[in-house]
This record gives C-alpha cells, sequence and structure tokens, in this order.
C-alpha cells in the first residue's frame, strides 16, 4: 500500500510540473509531441521563440500566424503544429540554410493552442507557444479557389520577391493553390506538400507544408544566403510542380 502510495504521489508529481512549465494546457499536447518527435528532450521557451497571433480570429480559414526564432543560433529544424486541429501539423523546415523565421495563413477548426518547435545544435527541442482564439471551422469549409472558373489557369500561378533585412535576406511569395483538407464531403485532399527553395541552383532548403495552410498560401521566409536569383518550387500531392523566381 505504502508504495502505491508513493507511486500515485510521485506520479501526482510528474504532471504537476508538466503542466506547471506548459503556458497552454491542451487534451491532445502530449500525445502530438509524441508523434513528431518521440521521445527526444524538450523545453518550453517562450523567451526565445516569438509566436504571433490575431487577438482573436474572425475568420477562421485565413488566420495569419508569425514565427520568430533567431534567438536560438544554429536551430537546425523547426515544426509548426496547431494542437486541436484535426490535422495539427502545418509545416516541417529543414533550417540549414534558412534562419528559423516564417509567417503564413492557416485554417483553425476551435480555438487552439499553436506551437513552434525549433529543434537546437543539442539536439533539445525549444516550443513556443501562441494560443489562437477563435469561433472556429475553418477546416471543414470548401476552398473558394476550387469554384473559381478559370481554376485550370490560375493554378500555381503567383508572385516572389525579396529584399535585405539588415544582413539577411526575406523572401515573399504567394501562389494560387485551394489547398483542400479533404475534410469536406465530396473534395478530396489536394495541397502543396512541398516547397523547396534555391539560390542560383542551389538548394537552400526543403520545406514540407500540410493542408491546414489557408487557400492561396502566402509565405514569408528569411536567409542569410545572398542571391541575384531565388526560385521556389512548389509540388502538391496531384504531381504538379510549380516554379516561381525573382529574375
Amino acid at each position: 500500500m505504502k508504495n502505491i502510495l508513493l507511486s500515485l504521489i510521485s506520479l501526482f508529481w510528474s504532471y504537476s510540473l508538466l503542466y506547471a512549465t506548459n503556458p497552454i494546457i491542451s487534451p491532445t499536447f502530449q500525445d502530438v509531441l509524441k508523434e513528431i518527435i518521440g521521445d527526444q528532450e524538450y523545453i518550453f521557451d517562450d523567451k526565445n521563440i516569438i509566436v504571433k497571433v490575431p487577438s482573436f480570429a474572425d475568420n477562421p480559414v485565413q488566420v495569419p500566424i508569425f514565427v520568430d526564432a533567431k534567438k536560438i543560433k544554429d536551430a537546425k529544424r523547426m515544426i509548426l503544429f496547431a494542437d486541436l486541429n484535426p490535422i495539427t501539423r502545418i509545416v516541417d523546415m529543414d533550417l540549414t540554410n534558412l534562419l528559423p523565421l516564417i509567417s503564413l495563413n492557416i485554417r483553425v477548426a476551435q480555438e487552439t493552442p499553436l506551437r513552434a518547435l525549433v529543434l537546437d545544435s543539442k539536439g533539445v527541442w525549444h516550443i513556443g507557444s501562441k494560443n489562437i482564439k477563435s469561433f472556429g471551422g475553418g477546416c471543414s469549409v470548401a476552398s473558394v479557389a476550387s469554384s473559381d472558373t478559370n481554376f485550370d489557369k490560375l493554378l500555381g500561378k503567383g508572385k516572389i520577391s525579396y529584399y535585405k533585412n539588415d544582413d539577411t535576406y526575406r523572401i515573399k511569395t504567394s501562389i494560387f493553390h485551394p489547398m483542400e483538407t479533404g475534410l469536406v464531403f465530396g473534395n478530396s485532399e489536394f495541397y502543396i506538400n512541398k516547397v523547396v527553395l534555391k539560390a542560383e541552383e542551389k538548394i537552400l532548403a526543403s520545406i514540407k507544408t500540410y493542408s491546414p495552410i489557408s487557400e492561396n498560401p502566402r509565405f514569408i521566409f528569411e536567409t542569410k544566403e545572398a542571391s541575384k536569383e531565388y526560385e521556389l518550387e512548389f509540388y502538391d500531392i496531384d504531381g504538379n510542380q510549380f516554379l516561381l523566381d525573382t529574375k
């Protein structure tokens, strides 16, 4: 009986410590985190990871988010996910030649914590968190782009530009694509699942993208790699490939 009591006390303190350090508690966080990083070491780090979201997401199909983790030097990888979305993952970024910064719009199914996981050079994941308040419903709404009468002509059309930001280069891009989640009856999954960034044919990064990203995606990336020409290759799950460049 004594051993059982000690075990329960130990378990209680373990959970208390976990919940005390997690700034936003959700019922799915631990399961999602384990699925993504397994048993790797992690810490909560809102000091070095800035996550910005609207005070209230009035439009749940277009929620602007911004993550800046540049205080974590030599970061190796960044993953974004939303705890309570039916499809949790948003992006998975290789940071070999990219900085841990991104801006984009996402869908939310309900009010949910947004997490930014950043892997440092010592193999420790840093977790930044912010709560997105919203009435939700954004993941189960059909894309407006799919119903556009010029859909075939517009698919893959986009813009790309860049500008110098102190000693770095910010690359802004947008592309016409429905980014269907497959959660709407009668609408199959159809979304961009990979983005490759190049600088004069040199691959800077390969980025996995997922269907919770809003239709007609807009991205901002940042790199220290100077180039006269940046290229972005977009690939979707139907095998389409689209190219945008700054030349």
